[in-house]
């Protein structure tokens, strides 16, 4: 069983990497050494709202550190999702963009976004992990007074 933090509702799984910015948070699950799944955080999908639409860059193209690897809707909001790391996409959630509200639901599992090569795996480590990272979503959810609900 994956370690888990709850912190006002919100889902904060140990065993994931994050890259927050702002209030944008993403979790990235290495899955081998040059491979990542990445989605958003029970807190971002909280802050978004009921998401309508997603739109996910296409198979293989190739994303920097930062910049969008997928656009989303919902009725308050739109924005991007950052790459957490550089990297060519390789696979593509079409269960996630026919159905975005998996997103709200499920984060952390079906709702994940996209699969990617990693080019410089060096951008790993930049990522926050364990203690680190709990911390600063803590800080986050605290400093917008988020509470986190799944649709």
């Amino acid at each position: 069983m994956v370690d888990l933090v709850v912190e006002s509702n919100c889902e904060i799984p140990e065993n994931l990497l994050y890259y927050i910015e702002g209030k944008n948070t993403v979790w990235a699950k290495q899955e081998s050494a040059d491979v990542i799944l990445v989605g958003i955080t029970d807190i971002a999908q909280t802050m978004a709202g009921k998401i309508v639409k997603v739109r996910i860059k296409k198979k293989g193209i190739k994303v920097e550190r930062g910049r969008p690897l997928a656009t989303m809707e919902s009725g308050k909001w739109a924005g991007p999702v950052p790459a957490p790391v550089s990297g060519e996409i390789i696979d593509v959630n079409a269960e996630a963009e026919k159905d975005p509200v998996i997103i709200n639901r499920d984060p952390y599992g079906k709702g994940w976004l996209v699969r990617m090569k990693v080019t410089n795996p060096e951008e790993l480590k930049q990522l926050y992990t364990g203690e680190q990272a709990i911390q600063k979503l803590k800080e986050l959810i605290a400093s917008e007074k988020i509470s986190c609900k799944r649709l």
